[in-house]
């Protein structure tokens, strides 16, 4: 690195799940960008006061921002793009020439692209998405675009699933949204399971759901990088479904992240 060198970061706790780190220094290596991305362990309590302080160094450019400060981030922002305003959350922001700190959020449709680009489809799909926090926001209101038959949400905070729906509805009053809690739900007609809660991120946690009760032929998608193949990818893996990495989500973002940041 150099004095010109500029920094980016990837806010997260805990962090060692986080790819992105890597996989944005891997792509200025390779396109001779004078920058470095590194990872931030930040808990909600210092958020805040980390964020005041990241103002006040110029060089310091953006972030990625993941488990558990999407959605308080969001407040902290001087100015939000439509997606973080209208889901509420940020997964990316940047400071301006003035240090004023604007957000977006990818997760959606980087979720929506890496899932086409591996050659699936959501068009007439019955799909179910566990979670109801900042990247299923994100997911729910960009399936919403993509005409499928309809959204099971399944939160353990019935509350936060019912305000999720009513965002998605925001976006497509025709398409058929429900509500289950964690302790009463089918998963007999989904075509496609998606994982959007943290659970997965450690060895000891329990799996969002039993894949056992999944259709033969449902995709099976985790959010989680790291680890790339999840306890649940594994369970599902070895009980003949097919499965969906959750690398993907961040991969097909690049493009969108640098359109927002113009890095190259």
């Amino acid at each position: 690195m150099l004095g010109t060198t500029k920094i980016y970061g990837c806010l997260a706790d805990p962090i060692d799940h986080v790819k992105a780190p890597s996989i944005f220094t891997s792509i200025f290596k390779s396109k001779q960008i004078d920058a470095v991305m590194i990872p931030i362990h930040v808990n909600s309590h210092d958020l805040e006061n980390v964020i005041s302080s990241l103002k006040l160094i110029k060089n310091f450019e953006g972030m990625t921002i993941t488990i558990p400060h999407k959605t308080d981030i969001a407040k902290l922002c001087d100015n939000l793009e439509p997606d973080a305003k209208f889901t509420g959350a940020v997964n990316w922001i940047k400071f301006d020439k003035n240090r004023k700190l604007t957000g977006n959020n990818f997760d959606g449709q980087g979720f929506v692209n890496g899932f086409i680009g591996q050659n699936y489809s959501l068009k007439n799909k019955s799909v179910c998405l566990f979670g109801a926090g900042g990247a299923a926001v994100s997911i729910g209101c960009s399936l919403a675009n993509e005409q499928i038959k309809s959204l099971m949400l399944i939160n353990r905070d019935i509350d936060k699933a019912i305000r999720l729906k009513n965002k998605i509805n925001d976006k497509s009053n025709l398409l058929k949204v429900e509500v289950f809690p964690e302790s009463d739900y089918s998963l007999a007609c989904s075509d496609i399971i998606i994982n959007a809660t943290s659970l997965g991120l450690k060895k000891t946690d329990k799996l969002p759901f039993d894949v056992t009760n999944s259709p033969l032929n449902s995709v099976i998608a985790d959010i989680i990088m790291q680890p790339e193949e999840t306890e649940l990818l594994k369970n599902a893996k070895s009980l003949g479904r097919t499965i969906h990495y959750g690398k993907y989500m961040i991969e097909s973002q690049i493009d969108l992240v640098n359109d927002f940041l113009k890095i190259w």
